[in-house]
């Protein structure tokens, strides 16, 4: 977000500084993700009944979806926003939101692979989406079918449908109530994203400060003066937030309360695959939280939520759990646990599951935050859309549906 964000800013005709706490850019939730492009995922977490679910997930070390004790103090009144925005309504609105976000990101994206002749391991060949459950393959099928008329192109499958399109998945084509293949959706390395994008983006004259940390936001009289880094000031004429999960401690310094917290997801990397045939389409299990996805000549196994703050250590049964779900996909593959790079990120999640792009109520202080799992599907097409309305554009997608001010307004209500 960050990145793209500043290229997109400096195309406009602005000077554009980013700053970065790290040694590069694309170091963070960026760089080891589950690297799907997926608009088929725009359903937010909070699904109506999730609450059922993170209260049976509470002490259980095994849960796809997980609350740790000792993070609920820090999610007391965002938690009950989440569950709030958990009614069917309020669900369907915000995956509505998502998609529209979605299908013109990748319009977007598009746009800026041809123009810039990105290279970023991009593969297309969508990707299939299980079902072992018949209710469950009943209630996706259902959906799908009502997000054709925005776009959203799909084909149910039979188990023997899977083996036809995917001969790895043979052996598991039996145990499958159904699968649903979106042939729209892509993969590719966001890592190897954002590299390319600060190339571009330098070239454009973005001027980058690595390892420069931001420590608070400096205001007065209503508008943000300045930026304080250590012993150092900087000042510009808007400053725009695109830190993920740690855009909320960091406006907090500002007085602006951002409804994103963080939640923890994990990936494992194999830099080559071994099973003959072996695995071409990216696979998504909902009931467990995971997905498969071939990338780059090997396999990246991604999934798991965990609510514990800003947790950045590797939890061994998390990516056991991890190891044993690919297993059962594609028992034929022969891991070498040598060979694996486990990893971990933390998603930024909003409280409605839809990301917080635009201006605060400091109005020279702009924020593109809060995609949760769909960071990478969203990238560009939120991007332009924060450009849009730095410049004073009119945005492609309609702002409103992602203004921080949809918040107040359900408090309001309430």
């Amino acid at each position: 977000m960050g990145v793209t964000s500043a290229y997109l800013l400096a195309r406009s005709g602005h000077e554009v500084v980013l700053l970065e706490r790290r040694s590069g850019t694309g170091l963070e939730t960026s760089f080891a993700n589950g690297s799907l492009l997926t608009p088929s995922m725009a359903e937010p977490w909070n699904s109506p009944g999730c609450w059922r679910v993170l209260l049976s997930s509470i002490g259980r070390s095994d849960a796809a979806l997980q609350v740790r004790i000792r993070a609920l103090p820090g999610l007391a009144g965002w938690g009950v926003s989440f569950l709030r925005n958990s009614a069917v309504s309020s669900y369907q609105r915000s995956a509505l939101s998502n998609l529209r976000l979605a299908l013109y990101s990748s319009q977007v994206l598009r746009e800026l692979r041809e123009s810039l002749s990105l290279e970023y391991g991009r593969e297309a060949r969508g990707t299939l989406r299980l079902f072992r459950s018949p209710e469950m393959f009943a209630r996706a099928d259902l959906a799908a079918r009502r997000l054709e008329s925005e776009g959203l192109a799909h084909r149910s499958l039979s188990g023997a449908d899977v083996s036809a399109l995917e001969p790895a998945l043979a052996p598991l084509a039996s145990q499958l109530a159904g699968a649903i293949h979106y042939p729209g959706d892509e993969t590719g390395n966001a890592h190897r994203f954002c590299t390319a994008m600060t190339e571009h983006a330098r070239r454009e004259g973005v001027e980058f400060r690595l390892d420069t940390v931001v420590t608070s936001i400096e205001t007065r009289a209503g508008q943000v003066t300045g930026l304080i880094c250590g012993s150092e000031r900087l000042v510009g004429d808007k400053y725009v937030v695109a830190a993920g999960s740690y855009s909320t401690p960091l406006l907090r310094t500002a007085g602006v309360e951002l409804p994103v917290r963080p939640a923890k997801g994990y990936s494992i990397s194999f830099p080559r695959a071994y099973a003959q045939p072996p695995l071409t389409t990216p696979v998504v299990d909902d009931e467990r939280h995971a997905v498969v996805v071939p990338l780059e000549g090997g396999l990246r196994i991604a999934g798991a939520a965990e609510f514990v703050g800003y947790n950045l250590s590797l939890d061994p049964i998390r990516i056991r759990k991890l190891l044993e779900w690919v297993r059962e996909v594609i028992p034929q593959e022969r891991f070498d646990a040598s060979e694996a790079r486990p990893w971990c990120g933390l998603r930024p999640m909003s409280a409605d599951g839809v990301p917080i792009i635009g201006p605060t109520h400091l109005p020279n202080l702009l924020v593109n935050a809060g995609h949760g799992h769909l960071g990478w599907t969203l990238v560009a097409g939120s991007c332009q859309l924060l450009a849009d309305i730095v410049c004073g554009g009119t945005p492609a997608v309609d702002a409103d549906l992602f203004s921080l001010t949809r918040f107040a307004a359900a408090r309001r209500m309430a």
